[in-house]
């Protein structure tokens, strides 16, 4: 081997210990009984709640930076938990660690956290678990975590990698750490309630928040203060809210389904009078006259109704949305044996019900997760969220286009990206889709 090769090959090799040695450190980041500092990205009111249940879950968390899309909700969330006389000593948030715009997620990850909660708009997610994931830090993330199937592969790319470094997500699919819930599904994996042979699942509640545009809101400012309303940015109520109940139909067959059939469309949202009201506003504040003012409406459906086919054949059905009217939420599965409420109960052959401690699932994944990093063996549900919120997209895209969708389609030949380039967020260009018609095309 020539002199210079020698050289090299001792310069690769030294470059491969420091970054061994490095990875090994970020493992052991955290680990032990002192202080986890955390960061939150997201200041609205699940962020703030994800901030509190954090604090909550052990007494050596430290809240040490906040970051959010207004400079206003950084402010204010830092006032408000300053004020919490139950966290004193605990909150140590200086003005150089508060951050916002629409690169805040860049600067939270670059900051000493060990741990980042995220709760932003869904759709930014994928990015931000990657600029986390990249940076060292453990992370809890609220569901979903991506509004289209590109999203879906960039975070299940961010999940790997963090197995790679020893990092550790959670997400917020909270019925996953309710005792109840663990207990029962033991038992219908062990064979309580037989094959396992259909089921339903609900998410059909009431409407939701429309705000208007405040004085100094740009545009795509305002869209991101309505997310829930815009399918690139929420992933439409499907996504957004049912992915709980898509994620424990999931649960009961250890993973995706293997084909989706769905129909949907929208009614009342048109005819909703403060609705409209609120977007004709915003319409003249943005273009000068009500001309075109549907778009500011927001494209979401009020309902989709879809089938899941399971690898075993088997079938379930999912009713999800918004309406005036009453609702229902919960699910169920049917087997040979029995049936279960996936909740406390079995019918059947192996009647059961749940006797043991309830808990708050929403407490309880944050005492999880803390308790993963303290002791090294980390939690990481990142690929199983990731494959539930496909799961959701999956049937919304078959609902749209009126065809049915396989899994295989999704992970090797979709093209689905509705999420703008960094760039052009960066640009603050608004993005408007049009309403989906059921025949639209598929990609």
């Amino acid at each position: 081997m020539a002199s210079s090769e020698k050289d090299n090959s001792t310069l690769k090799q030294t470059a491969g210990a420091v970054a061994t040695a490095a990875a090994i450190g970020q493992m052991a980041y955290a680990q032990g009984a002192g202080k986890i500092k955390v960061g939150l990205l997201g200041c609205g009111g699940r962020g703030n709640g994800a901030m509190r249940q954090c604090l909550e879950a052990d007494p050596g968390i430290e809240i040490i930076a906040l970051a959010d899309l207004f400079e206003s909700k950084v402010r204010s969330t830092r006032d408000r938990i300053m004020r919490d006389e139950k966290y004193t000593g605990r909150i140590k948030i200086d003005d150089d660690h508060l951050y916002w715009g629409y690169d805040c997620h860049e600067k939270l990850a670059k900051c000493e956290a060990d741990l980042l909660l995220m709760a932003t708009a869904p759709a930014f997610r994928p990015r931000q678990m990657m600029a986390a994931i990249k940076a060292g830090k453990h992370v809890f993330t609220e569901k979903p975590i991506a509004t289209d199937v590109a999203g879906c592969k960039e975070f299940m790319a961010a999940s790997k990698l963090a197995k790679d470094k020893g990092l550790a997500i959670v997400c917020g699919t909270q019925r996953r750490h309710e005792f109840s819930r663990i207990e029962l599904m033991k038992r219908i994996h062990d064979g309580a309630i037989g094959e396992l042979v259909g089921g339903q699942c609900y998410w059909y509640g009431g409407g939701i928040w429309f705000r208007g545009a405040s004085e100094g809101m740009s545009e795509l400012d305002w869209q991101c203060e309505n997310w829930y309303h815009f399918t690139w940015l929420s992933g439409d109520q499907i996504c957004e809210q049912h992915i709980h109940n898509i994620d424990v139909l999931n649960w009961c067959f250890d993973g995706p389904p293997a084909k989706f059939m769905a129909v949907g469309g929208r009614q009342w949202r048109d005819h909703n009078e403060g609705q409209v009201r609120t977007a004709k506003e915003v319409c003249r504040k943005y273009t000068g006259s009500e001309e075109n003012w549907e778009k500011y409406n927001g494209d979401i459906w009020d309902h989709v109704y879809a089938e899941f086919e399971y690898p075993n054949g088997a079938r379930c059905l999912s009713f999800s949305g918004h309406s005036p009217g009453t609702g229902r939420n919960g699910e169920k599965i049917v087997g040979t044996k029995g049936t279960s409420d996936c909740n406390h109960n079995i019918t059947g052959q192996n009647a059961w019900t749940y006797q043991g401690e309830n808990v708050d699932g929403m407490l309880r994944e944050h005492i999880d997760l803390i308790n993963s990093i303290r002791s090294g063996n980390v939690l990481n549900e990142g690929q199983r969220i990731a494959e539930s919120t496909l799961t959701a997209i999956g049937a919304y895209i078959a609902a749209c286009t009126g065809q049915v969708i396989t899994w295989d389609w999704l992970m090797n030949e979709s093209k689905h990206s509705l999420v703008p380039s960094q760039a052009d967020i960066m640009a603050g260009k608004p993005l408007y889709y049009p309403v989906p018609t059921g025949r639209d095309p598929l990609v």
